[in-house]
């Protein structure tokens, strides 16, 4: 049964301060665009009517930080994978491209 759905939150403070938390859960329906081609560098996540959208802070003239940044999301990203497929792995399922040795 799938459960996926996407949410966002707005937090808005008796002081006037905000927090916006944006908590996507997704399922085959999500859509990741990549831009690489081209003068920009962009990645869109969309899912359930969110939309979540990182570019470096010029997106066609990245600077050293930028790519520090960019280098961070592949690492935390990759780490995500491994955890996933842990779990899923524990849960008794196999994980696609292993063997069952």
């Amino acid at each position: 049964m799938e459960t996926s759905h996407s949410y966002t939150t707005v937090i808005v403070e008796p002081d006037g301060t905000s927090r916006i938390s944006v908590n996507l859960t997704p399922d085959r329906q999500m859509s990741v665009i990549n831009s690489v081609s081209g003068r920009r560098a962009q990645i869109t996540f969309m899912h359930a009517g969110a939309h979540v959208t990182i570019t470096p802070t010029n997106p066609e003239a990245p600077t050293a930080e930028d790519l520090a940044t960019a280098r961070r999301l592949g690492e935390l990203f990759g780490r995500y994978v491994a955890e996933v497929e842990r779990l899923h792995a524990l849960n008794g399922a196999s994980v696609p491209g292993e063997s069952a040795a």
